[in-house]
């Protein structure tokens, strides 16, 4: 039986292309992103643990201005005494200090490198031989006057800046001109992201991002043979009670359990892409294997005749489906792994650094990959297969093969009006709660689109009575063979339909969704902004200073100025977002309708609301 089902399946290679089409596609969406997934996630891993190697002991402070338990103010952060203990601790060998912050940089166009929160200065930190440890310069040297700052390779490259030249920076300062002094590589995580790392003097890193003779972290190495553990515990008694002390492993650990969050993301959305063609799937493969079925109706009788049990039949049918399935999910697999390289170059092109590494191919992604493509052509495959097993020898010889009875299909019927009414009362009844009724309206779509999909092969008839006339008229007797041959087996056009259906759906959907939110933003943008421009710092890191806004104030043509700074208020115990805005010129920039009171007393301790 095993023998004749290869044979059939070699008989049969043109119709079974679909088949095979099907599973592949799917299965090189799961292949790949596993794979993909994988690479990044084991390249950015690497990365992590090689930038914190050197690291024994990392402390990060977070800058407040509200007072302490005891009513003292806090410091902002790591003084030059703190540090002092610090490198006192028995074990230490080193402690760099450092304060970062915004600094973008510009393209030979003025266009920013990076993308926001990607861009970052820091201070140039020498040890004792001049060196800064986390930088290797391959031109000039670190920042060591007021004027000056260093770049990253790739930054200096995408601006074309040379050292000793000019290098405009933006901070959440005015922005100023400095000279390059260098230019270094490094494993920081921001330049590898597509962004831009900017190095200045210590001391001009401390006045742009925190205050004078304070650091925000530091980073801290240890003599061979002393415990990471221990000193941080003794570090932890030095720095302030906000302070996180972390040991370099701990680092790396959340670094790599941040990519893997993030990644999960990419993943969950390309998987889902898998799913569909997958679902698609199963309509073609279980509607092909139906064909071979009704075409080997006396083939399959014959076998019968011979002895062949109807588990037999049933397991041959089983057997072609799981060779099908084999070498399509070979292929798919094979497809999936260029996908998984494709898409790695590809993020290249898009700006995005992907840390070299190995193309991971695990043991997971093989057996999902191959579990996914056998298991649904099965599944697929199993109807048809069950069917077969039904023909009896006398009636198959006779060419009538089991055709579907009249209960089955109004049992099928019944169940996709049933689908289809719940649905279309979810929608009603979602439409009458107004805001509240969004899930019973996504739930009634859902349930409605199964009944519709269910239904189908009842549906088939009248629609094919509609378009029959335009068949016949076009195609002559060809149409009218065409339209009698699809009603003669609603099920077989069903199955056909639903798979097309199904994608419509999905393609109409998305692009209704896109176009509908695409619209309301549109819409909500002009009613309620009447300003013509809107200004802020890229990708909404940082605040802008005080300067830009006077220079708006005084530039030509600008009749209405507001800076808005965001708080808080609390309300009965509740936080509650508030903006601070300019009384006067706010009412020109947005649309702002008065219930009651007047925007004309908005001022001192007055809000409102």
């Amino acid at each position: 039986m095993f023998r004749t089902a290869l044979r059939t399946v070699l008989a049969h290679k043109a119709r079974l292309l679909m088949t095979v089409l099907a599973v592949m596609l799917g299965v090189a969406f799961v292949s790949g992103t596993l794979v993909f997934t994988d690479t990044l996630g084991n390249a950015f891993n690497k990365q992590s643990a090689k930038s914190y190697k050197d690291v024994a002991v990392s402390v990060t402070t977070y800058y407040s201005d509200d007072d302490g338990a005891d009513g003292k103010k806090q410091e902002p952060g790591l003084s030059p005494k703190v540090l002092d203990e610090i490198g006192a601790v028995d074990g230490v060998a080193s402690v760099t200090p450092r304060v970062d912050g915004f600094a973008g940089v510009a393209d030979p166009d003025g266009k920013l490198i990076g993308n926001g929160w990607s861009n970052t200065g820091t201070n140039f930190a020498p040890g004792e031989n001049g060196k800064d440890p986390a930088y290797d310069f391959t031109e000039g040297t670190g920042p060591t006057e007021a004027g000056q700052v260093a770049l990253d390779k790739d930054t200096a490259s995408r601006g074309e800046y040379k050292v000793g030249g000019p290098v405009r920076v933006a901070t959440n300062g005015p922005v100023k001109e400095y000279t390059l002094s260098g230019i270094f590589t490094t494993e920081d995580g921001a330049v590898n992201a597509g962004g831009s790392l900017v190095l200045f003097e210590p001391s001009v890193a401390q006045k742009l991002f925190l205050k004078p003779g304070y650091f925000q972290m530091a980073n801290v190495t240890a003599t061979p043979g002393a415990s990471d553990t221990k000193i941080r515990g003794e570090i932890e008694s030095l720095v302030p009670r906000d302070a996180e002390v972390q040991t370099g492993k701990q680092l790396a650990d959340q670094q790599a359990a941040d990519i893997e969050r993030e990644l999960s993301g990419i993943n969950q959305m390309l998987l889902a892409f898998a799913a569909i063609a997958l679902f698609v799937g199963i309509f073609l493969i279980s509607n092909t294997f139906t064909m071979l079925v009704a075409q080997r109706t006396k083939e399959l009788a014959l076998l019968r005749a011979v002895g062949a049990s109807r588990r037999q039949v049933k397991r041959s049918v089983m057997a072609e489906a799981l060779i099908v399935g084999l070498v399509a999910s070979t292929i798919g697999f094979v497809l999936g792994v260029g996908l998984a390289v494709g898409l790695r170059s590809a993020m290249g092109q898009f700006g995005a650094k992907v840390p070299a590494g190995p193309l991971m191919i695990t043991p997971v992604a093989v057996a999902a990959a191959f579990g996914v493509g056998v298991v649904i052509t099965l599944i697929a495959a199993w109807l048809p297969a069950r069917r077969a097993a039904k023909i009896p020898p006398v009636a198959a010889m006779s060419s009538v093969h089991a055709v579907a009875t009249m209960k089955s299909l109004v049992l099928r019927n019944s169940i996709g009006a049933v689908l289809t009414l719940i649905g279309a009362a979810g929608i009603i009844a979602g439409a009458s709660m107004g805001k509240d009724g969004k899930f019973s309206i996504g739930a009634g779509a859902f349930f409605s689109l199964v009944g519709i999909i269910v239904l189908i092969p009842l549906l088939s008839r009248p629609i094919i009575a509609l378009v029959q006339p335009l068949l016949n008229r076009l195609y002559g007797v060809a149409g009218k063979l065409a339209g009698q041959n699809a009603v003669r087996n609603p099920r077989r056009t069903g199955a056909t339909a639903s798979a097309l259906a199904i994608g419509l759906t999905l393609v109409t959907g998305l692009t209704t969704v896109g176009v509908t939110l695409g619209t309301a933003i549109d819409k909500a943008t002009t009613d309620n902004i009447k300003a013509d421009y809107m200004i802020t710092m890229a990708g909404g890191v940082g605040g802008l200073d005080e300067s830009a806004v006077k220079a708006l104030e005084k530039a030509p043509g600008v009749s209405a100025v507001s800076p808005q700074r965001a708080s808080y208020l609390v309300i009965d115990g509740k936080d509650s977002s508030a903006s601070a805005v300019t009384p006067g010129d706010i009412e020109q920039l947005l649309t702002l309708k008065t219930e009651t009171g007047s925007l004309d007393s908005l001022s001192g301790d007055a809000i409102a609301v």
